[in-house]
């Protein structure tokens, strides 16, 4: 674990080295404050608490509202979304997550910010949730075309939301 850390901790410091006006999240608690934007030399880390799952694929950390960019999951209102959200809320509630952004993205048009989700034993959110029926890759928002590649290859079934 402590490795797992160091990485983390050593990503947010090279990745802060390329930015210009960086906004601080208070790393003691997880605390959201304005997040940094991506650089061009790679992904920018931002370390969270997901305080609340709004569903399946958008979560708050504080007053941040984040879009999982990459997919998407059934709205919560169908039973498809009802199953996305609580499978988020069982992987990501109250628990501390590296946001990742995608070079060039930032926040779509109703301010969410875009991020993939790093799981803290490493893994990548989206990539776990694609092979369930209730999320599918997603194309919108800009999202690198390896990452929607892999996501794809993860996707057997698109998605229902029955």
């Amino acid at each position: 674990m402590v490795g797992t850390a160091e990485k983390v901790w050593s990503g947010i410091g090279a990745a802060l080295v390329g930015l210009v006006g960086v906004g601080a999240l208070t790393p003691s608690t997880g605390a959201a404050g304005p997040l940094a934007l991506g650089s061009t030399e790679g992904p920018a880390l931002s370390t969270v608490t997901v305080t609340d799952v709004i569903d399946g694929d958008t979560v708050r950390a504080g007053s941040q509202v984040i879009h999982v960019i990459g997919i998407d999951s059934c709205p919560v209102s169908t039973p498809g979304g009802i199953e996305a959200k609580e499978m988020a809320e069982a992987m990501l509630g109250g628990r501390r997550v590296t946001l990742r952004t995608e070079p060039g993205v930032d926040r779509d048009a109703s301010g969410r910010l875009l991020r993939r989700i790093d799981l803290a034993d490493g893994g990548d959110y989206g990539t776990f949730m694609v092979p369930f029926a209730h999320t599918a890759a997603d194309a919108s928002y800009g999202v690198s075309r390896q990452y929607l590649a892999d996501l794809r290859d993860n996707d057997g079934n698109g998605r229902t939301c029955g």
